[in-house]
């Protein structure tokens, strides 16, 4: 307990000196590196940027064809689902005349 006492006492001693100064002002120089920081690194030009987007755009698209062609696989069934059903034979026999 007299450890615990002790840290509690420093630590309070510590809380009451001096608050840092708050100020609504910014530092020295803050300004210049602000700037010095923006001409560092110039901003892409407008053909990077669709670039960037196009190639985004492709790796989505070929992760959705993917996934579609992993569930196309999978759901594939004995029965053909191509043929035309029985109401639709007479009228297809029926045009191919």
């Amino acid at each position: 307990m007299n450890e615990f006492e002790r840290r509690w006492q420093m630590g309070a001693r510590a809380s009451r000196g001096d608050a840092p100064n708050l100020s609504n002002e910014a530092p020295l120089g803050f300004a210049t590196r602000v700037v010095a920081q923006w001409q560092a690194h110039p901003e892409p030009s407008l053909m990077a940027l669709w670039q960037r987007l196009s190639l985004r755009v492709l790796g989505v698209m070929a992760l959705i064809f993917l996934a579609l062609a992993v569930y196309g696989a999978f759901t594939v069934s004995g029965d053909n689902s191509i043929e035309p059903p029985v109401e639709n034979a007479v009228a297809d026999s029926f045009w191919l005349l």
